[in-house]
């Protein structure tokens, strides 16, 4: 999601007892809108009420629950949304606090570039689109042809611009939407205040397929990565690991893998492959992605079970959570030599928390988070294991992970076809025979999967 700003005078944002940092961060994301900040106190809370702002963002309770608290600000601000945020992983029970009165909230700093989006979709809503915010659709929940009574428009990200397809009332044609998919292009953006127009058009859309899905490629995309959040959320809750907790939690990944990640790919593993490219990166759109991928790459070589790859990459980046917020903030290409060796230890950590929440999984997917960081000439972690000592679906998925790096969308460098990344990641090891990071055959077969 990128913004667009503006200068006229809305609705204030309230923050309640968040940190210096953290309320730059929020101001930041719109300059144009003012920030008033006050202190974690009920009394300065109810002094309030009068503020009227567009949205509440509430830092930790002191001296009071977090459900007190969600009430307390729901009661003051009833037609507001109210979000809160916490870097205390222990007890972050993402449901729970929606379920008292909370619009949403986020666990910092994983949640970041989430809270960015939805804190602008909420500005968007409130400025009637005076400050232009866009989400992006999926283009194969477009058809040609048919009015739209939303915009569209293309984002370039080589020079951060938009290309206005078409108006409200408008159409896309067959020759666009073909030249678009064969493209690098699988999406198209949608100003964020005309989106509920997005879902009402794809609803009834899908009501006249015959045999289609009961949800757009879109909103299948926002559910899985709803699921995936609660998902991480709920390995971080105070609750006494039992055997009953780790099945439950089991229970909920494979219902994702189940009803997001392999069902529907037979026969049309490309198509699927393209849905899930170009997305902006987030902790959870990223393990969505790799879970995608790794099991597609499976089908598609014969190699392993799909859902075993599936519910590797659920999961086989939750340690990062356990990391320092600076290092959890950082690409690793920026990290200091001492926060890598932290960093490095996360494969582990995930094997570890997977563990002490009493999660019981096949013994190949242990063995594919702990090794989806090795590479093939032993110069990976967290054990430096070279070759086939390296399990193939660790192998796949760390193609996969790599994969997903490559083709997410990141504004001032342009977008890859899944068939340039591939080549590209095959280029990069031919160059330098000594830098072999993944098994040859592996690539070579994954990039004559692209070429047909």
């Amino acid at each position: 999601m990128s913004v667009e700003t503006a200068s006229p005078q809305y609705p204030p944002i309230l923050l309640v007892g968040v940190d210096p940092e953290f309320e730059k961060m929020i101001a930041a994301i719109h300059k144009s809108m003012t920030v008033v900040s006050i202190q974690m106190d009920i009394d300065k809370i109810m002094e309030q009420e009068k503020l009227a702002p567009c949205l509440v963002v509430s830092g930790n309770a002191k001296g009071f629950s977090v459900t007190e608290l969600a009430q307390t600000l729901r009661m003051q601000y009833q037609e507001t949304p109210v979000f809160f945020v916490s870097e205390a992983r222990e007890g972050f029970e993402r449901k729970n606090f929606i379920k008292n009165g909370f619009s949403d909230a986020f666990l910092m700093p994983m949640d970041t570039t989430i809270l960015r989006a939805k804190v602008s979709e909420v500005i968007a809503t409130a400025t009637k689109g005076a400050l232009r915010v866009y989400k992006a659709v999926k283009i194969i929940d477009v058809e040609a042809g048919q009015t739209l009574d939303f915009e569209t428009s293309v984002f370039l990200p080589t020079n951060n611009r938009y290309v206005c397809l078409s108006k409200a009332g408008d159409s896309l044609d067959q020759d666009r939407i073909d030249k678009m998919k064969k493209s690098k292009f699988n999406s198209i953006q949608v100003p964020a205040e005309q989106m509920p127009s997005f879902y009402q058009y794809s609803a009834k859309r899908l009501r006249t397929m015959e045999g289609s899905t009961a949800m757009s490629a879109t909103e299948k995309r926002e559910k899985l990565q709803g699921a995936v959040r609660d998902l991480v959320s709920g390995l971080f809750t105070d609750q006494a690991s039992s055997f009953e907790s780790g099945q439950a939690i089991m229970k909920d990944c494979n219902e994702i893998v189940k009803s997001y990640i392999v069902q529907g790919t037979d026969g049309e593993w490309f198509s699927k492959v393209q849905q899930i490219l170009g997305n902006r990166g987030d902790s959870y759109s990223h393990s969505a992605n790799v879970s995608t991928l790794g099991a597609l790459f499976s089908m598609g070589l014969g190699i392993g079970k799909p859902e075993d790859l599936a519910l590797a990459g659920l999961l086989h980046d939750i340690g990062i959570a356990e990391l320092s917020a600076e290092i959890q903030s950082r690409d690793p290409s920026e990290l200091s030599p001492e926060q890598m060796i932290q960093y490095k230890k996360h494969p582990e950590m995930s094997v570890n928390l997977i563990k002490a929440r009493k999660i019981i999984v096949p013994e190949i997917v242990t063995k594919i988070i702990l090794q989806h960081h090795e590479l093939y000439n032993g110069s990976g972690f967290p054990n430096g294991l070279f070759g086939d000592r390296i399990c193939k679906e660790a192998q796949i998925l760390a193609i996969a992970d790599r994969f997903d790096y490559l083709t997410a969308l990141k504004d001032g460098k342009p977008l890859l076809t899944p068939l340039e990344a591939i080549e590209q990641l095959r280029k990069e090891q031919l160059s330098d025979p000594s830098k072999i990071h993944y098994n040859v055959e592996l690539l070579k077969q994954i990039l004559t999967m692209f070429s047909k």
